[in-house]
């Protein structure tokens, strides 16, 4: 297993976010600390991945090699609820998180999965205080060697 950078990571996720099929989600171009901090800070089918912490495990770390490391990601994404539909715009957020989900957690993609291993962990959602969007985050944990040189 190659040592894989976290900007790489972050890049690999966005593009399998992106290429899911029907989906329509677009990364926001805001960094993932500012992403749902203000109501112009999100749009309907936005995302944003935060690469939130990263630990090294008790392996051994050789420079050559790098260190084995376990990395905290989150995937937020907001959805826009119609005022005459929102419980079924809930749901359809909900679906679009399992896409999220399975598209990240698809082992047979090759260009996420280079040198990489995800395991999902959790979500949650909460309403905006101005009730037009459901923020949605999902939580992930990968295993990857870190570079050392």
């Amino acid at each position: 297993m190659s040592a894989v950078k976290l900007s790489v990571i972050r890049s690999r996720l966005k593009t399998a976010i992106e290429n899911i099929s029907g989906g329509g989600l677009k990364e926001s171009p805001l960094p993932f600390q500012a992403f749902g901090r203000t109501p112009n800070a999100i749009g309907h089918k936005s995302f944003s991945i935060g690469i939130l912490g990263s630990n090294s495990t008790d392996d051994r770390q050789k420079p050559n090699i790098g260190t084995l490391t376990q990395t905290d990601i989150q995937i937020q994404m907001s959805f826009r609820l119609k005022p005459l539909a929102q419980n079924e715009d809930v749901d359809n957020a909900m679906d679009l998180e399992n896409d999220i989900i399975i598209a990240v957690c698809n082992r047979t993609d090759t260009n996420l999965y280079q040198n990489l291993h995800f395991k999902f962990v959790s979500c949650s959602r909460v309403l905006v205080d101005s009730g037009e969007y459901i923020l949605s985050s999902i939580n992930f944990e990968s295993l990857h060697y870190l570079p050392l040189q």
